[in-house]
């Protein structure tokens, strides 16, 4: 996702910028810190491939330009040029060996190359220097969830029998592709999730597809012990277990509460680490609608799948099962908030 602004003003505001450092930068084309700060301009502004282009003239000019160094890296691991952003991570932990949030990028270029082990020991590097950062330490838990997830999926297989077992997943189609159910709601459960803790969406959090106005949960909703939580965990796995005709594997679950004004930009739970670990073809997503607040207003919070493009008004109840390849996005703004749980699973069948 980019980092574009939010509202007309910060437009206004980031134009203005970037014109006045692309005029410096054409005065001044032998300064490095010129080109550097046209580079962050441009990042801001979301257009990616020519911040790339302004970090490494920076560097050029100036060959021990840490921060452009790491800047350029954080680009090209945004545009999935992930082999290039190691590289330049690597460059600026050369010059500055105590970065803490270069070894902490690194790591996540290496979870995203499929290199756990790598990524292990560089969000360690990470707390050695800044123990306080909480990100690396849901790092290390995600590393080992994902060393947990190969071993269930890829179970003491030798490479013949990995690549077999890819194929054969590949071969697999949703049908039909979005798979669309219906369960009955209990009534205990809008209840219990708003009872459970939840952060505020981050309107300046680029990372998150979602914006606006709402609360959502951390990934980890299934491990609450209530019992209408466990019911619905169950049910949920049953279900996915049917449609996609295997266990499945859960990597995330959480429960988002939307306001008026709030939604989710266009993204997909699809990752690096699915592609460079060959899981691509077995990780879904899961939507279920527990509450569909108020659709008597202009964007009742219709899902839109993309490629191809597809609408879903879903009643209260209803599931919608899709790959997590697949681009997808909804806008709210209904009175009444607007409550789904959501769930990024895996398939493996045993070969």
């Amino acid at each position: 996702m980019s980092m574009a602004p939010n509202n007309i003003t910060e437009q206004v505001k980031f134009n203005e910028e970037l014109i006045s450092c692309q005029k410096f930068v054409k005065l001044n084309s032998n300064n490095a810190v010129a080109h550097y700060n046209l580079g962050v301009i441009l990042q801001k502004v979301g257009k990616l491939y020519e911040a790339e282009i302004s970090y490494k003239k920076a560097t050029e000019i100036k060959y021990n330009f840490t921060a452009a160094y790491y800047n350029l890296a954080n680009t090209q691991r945004k545009l999935e040029k992930l082999d290039e952003a190691e590289v330049n991570y690597k460059k600026t932990l050369k010059i500055n060996p105590n970065f803490a949030e270069a070894y902490y990028n690194l790591g996540n270029t290496f979870k995203d190359l499929g290199k756990l082990d790598e990524a292990e020991i560089n969000f360690i590097k990470t707390l050695e220097l800044k123990p306080e950062l909480v990100e690396a330490h849901k790092n290390l838990d995600i590393i080992s969830k994902q060393k947990k997830l190969l071993l269930n999926i890829f179970p003491k297989k030798n490479i013949h029998e990995i690549k077999k077992l890819i194929t054969l997943r590949s071969e697999f189609k949703l049908k039909p592709n979005p798979f669309i159910y219906k369960r009955s709601i209990e009534p205990e459960l809008l209840a219990r999730l708003n009872e459970i803790k939840a952060g505020e969406i981050d309107k300046n959090n680029f990372q998150d597809a979602r914006f606006g106005n709402g609360k959502h949960s951390d990934f980890n909703l299934f491990d609450d012990q209530s019992s209408v939580i466990k019911n619905v965990k169950k049910d949920l796995i049953s279900i996915m277990s049917k449609v996609i005709q295997s266990d499945v594997y859960i990597k995330e679950s959480f429960f988002n509460i939307l306001r008026s004004g709030s939604g989710v930009t266009p993204h997909k739970h699809a990752n690096a680490f699915d592609k460079t670990s060959g899981l691509i073809n077995q990780k879904y997503s899961l939507t279920y609608y527990v509450s569909i607040g108020d659709q008597n207003c202009s964007e009742p919070g219709i899902l839109k799948l993309h490629n191809p493009e597809e609408e879903i008004l879903p009643s209260e109840g209803t599931i919608v099962i899709f790959e997590a390849g697949r681009m997808h996005s909804a806008t709210y703004n209904g009175n009444k908030n607007r409550v789904m749980i959501g769930v990024n699973f895996y398939s493996f069948i045993k070969i």
